[in-house]
């Protein structure tokens, strides 16, 4: 008996060594971090060494295991490098469920390009990247990096949890830092103090977490910043090249970007020729603005630039007058020069652009922009100009970089300021249809449709990008209806400060309606309905933010055959919601079917306990817009 017990625990000590050996089994993932999480970060171990105002190396390394194949998108490692920053080190391992390691990364397996492949972009910057792709869920990947950077402008911010869907173990992040050097720092969502220590003579401040629960998806969802421990950091003073500035305002911080554009705003005598031929005529600043801006567009393109300190400091006047060509920047100094020899006072502008991008935290300086684009101060109001855009109207932001902060870089520094914002007044939608249904069901009509600021900002960019044939294809399955052929369109656009198109379609829809005995069933609703349905949710957790803000307003004639009356009709709807009012009608008017249909989206925020409300508020839209009359034939 004693015989046979050591033998048994001696077969399960060698069952259980491989699991105790192994570096990260998944099977020790606590349970309670499994819950909507597509991947789990097991460790991860971050350090910035501010080495110097010009100098800091970044350390880390990261366990995370994948679960799904949803979590894939986590497990890969990527860095960029150029002329200020090289990557030192980087090691890779890739394990099974049990832990145990399948293979090393090996250095041909890391891909290395450049970090835009555009042919309109000239960059130094290059990017590297790895992926294991491995398929056999769970399974972890292990990564080992070491960054070395010859700025300090641009200082990374922690965010443990990367994205939704994803559990934290554990992650720790630590600055070390010479005594007298001053950074900043701004707390989201983490509620400890960080730990400040010295590392000989050098001081030294972390934060952790650990057991992080996955954050959920959720439509309309806060960004992540807002829901998940995140710290950002800026720097006082800093070193980018030659240069030295300070962030700790925003007026300092204007004033070292102004170091960068000083003396580019030198135009060739050619140039300054051509702007007083252009201004000669006009009666006030605005009708030089615009003129200005026109003649710009008409004589550059973009092409983005970014090599060294050029990524950051404009090329000169000059140099667009003479190449014809230049990336935001260029563009936007060039603007500012032209006005300047005109006699009109304009700023450059950093703003960071893009209709997904969240706005800058004011109370908190540091460097978010990505985008430049010029600002005119006139006496009642401020045109802004797109620099970039060959064909925008002067004074239009729209989806891109409307309605948030930039900086102006004045002569006194940098000050914030807001560029336009489009509400519901601005952004609309007027469709007028007239049709003719004949006794086989097929729809003749035209479609006149009007588009008001950024619900055009789509069909400008169709317009302007598209040749004919393009369009027509494009059209062809844009438009939702089973089956039909566009026999004509047309478009013409009013610039302004708020742009309108007028969108004109000629489209013959065959077996649109359905004729069945005595009856006739037909959707009054031709061309604009609703398509966004939202999943159910009862465990809804954050609140719902709605950006979109617009108002559509559609009418639709019909003409139908002789002695139809409504049978079966569309009833009228009419609801007025937090989000928006959604109202639609149909009548029979002699032999003319007239539908109406209002929707007014509004923006805002709203409380989780809101959601079963919004789902109602989309779903009576999509069926509201979907709903099939029955008409029926006199006897």
């Amino acid at each position: 008996m004693k015989k046979f017990a050591i033998l048994y625990w001696l077969a399960l000590s060698l069952s259980v060594a491989p699991a105790l050996l192994a570096e990260y089994p998944s099977f020790t993932i606590p349970g309670n971090l499994l819950k909507y999480a597509n991947a789990v970060v097991r460790k991860q171990e971050v350090v910035l060494d501010i080495q110097s105002e010009g100098k800091t190396r970044y350390r880390e390394h990261i366990v995370l295991t994948v679960l799904n194949e949803a979590g894939a998108r986590y497990a890969f490692w990527t860095d960029i490098y150029d002329k200020f920053s090289s990557i030192e080190r980087m090691e890779g391992h890739l394990y099974n469920a049990a832990g145990k390691k399948i293979r090393s990364l090996k250095k041909n397996e890391v891909e290395d390009f450049p970090l835009y492949g555009a042919g309109q972009m000239v960059m130094d910057g290059r990017r590297k990247y790895h992926s294991f792709e491995y398929k056999e869920y769970p399974y972890t990947v292990e990564y080992i990096s070491e960054t070395v950077n010859t700025q300090t402008m641009f200082l990374p911010n922690w965010a443990p949890v990367m994205g939704r869907n994803l559990a934290v173990e554990q992650s720790i992040f630590t600055i070390i830092s010479d005594p007298d050097y001053s950074y900043r720092t701004k707390l989201f969502n983490y509620p400890d103090q960080s730990v400040k220590g010295t590392s000989g003579k050098r001081k030294t401040e972390t934060w952790a977490v650990k057991n992080l629960p996955a954050i959920p998806s959720e439509y309309g969802a806060p960004p992540i910043h807002e829901v998940a421990p995140y710290v950002a950091l800026g720097a006082s003073t800093f070193k980018l090249g030659n240069f030295k500035g300070d962030m700790s305002t925003w007026i300092e911080y204007g004033k070292f970007m102004a170091q960068l554009i000083e003396g580019q705003d030198q135009l060739p005598d050619f140039e300054k020729q051509k702007v007083a031929e252009i201004v000669a005529g006009c009666s006030s600043d605005r009708e030089k603005v615009e003129k200005l801006y026109r003649y710009m567009q008409s004589k550059t393109h973009y092409v983005g630039i970014q090599l060294g300190i050029g990524g950051w400091k404009p090329f000169p006047a000059s140099y667009v007058a003479t190449k014809g060509y230049g990336d935001c920047k260029a563009l936007s100094n060039y603007m500012v020069a032209l006005l300047k020899e005109a006699g009109i006072k304009s700023y450059y502008a950093l703003i960071r652009a893009g209709s997904d991008e969240r706005d800058i935290p004011v109370d908190f300086p540091a460097f978010y922009f990505n985008h430049v684009v010029c600002a005119v101060p006139l006496q009642k109001d401020t045109i802004w100009l797109e620099c970039v855009s060959q064909t925008q109207a002067p004074g239009y932001m729209g989806s891109f970089s409307g309605n948030r902060y930039t900086l102006l870089i004045t002569e006194d520094g940098g000050v914030l300021a807001r560029t336009p914002t489009y509400s519901k007044k601005e952004n609309s939608y007027v469709s007028t249809i007239k049709g003719e249904l004949n006794k086989d069901g097929q729809l003749i009509f035209q479609a006149y449709n009007r588009y008001s600021a950024m619900p055009g900002d789509a069909v400008h960019d169709f317009i302007h990008r598209f040749s004919d044939e393009e369009k027509k294809r494009y059209l062809q399955g844009r438009i939702d209806l089973p089956q039909f052929t566009v026999t004509n369109f047309s478009y013409r656009e009013e610039p302004g400060m708020i742009p309108q198109i007028e969108e004109n379609l000629s489209i013959r829809a065959d077996h649109y309606a359905q004729f069945t005995g005595k009856r006739l069933f037909i959707i009054p609703n031709v061309l604009n309905r609703w398509d966004h349905k939202i999943s159910e949710d009862t465990s809804r957790q954050y609140d719902i933010i709605l950006r979109e803000e617009k108002t559509e307003t559609d009418t639709v004639r019909i003409t139908i055959p002789d002695g139809y009356t409504i049978e079966r009709g569309l009833k009228e709807i009419n609801l007025e919601t937090p989000f928006g009012i959604y109202k639609a009608s149909a009548v029979i008017e002699g032999n003319t079917l007239v539908y109406t249909r209002r929707l007014e989206l509004s923006k805002g925020r709203f409380p989780a306990k809101a959601y079963p409300e919004l789902r109602a508020f989309y779903e009576k839209m999509y069926q509201g817009d979907r709903t099939k009359m029955v008409l029926v034939k006199a006897e």
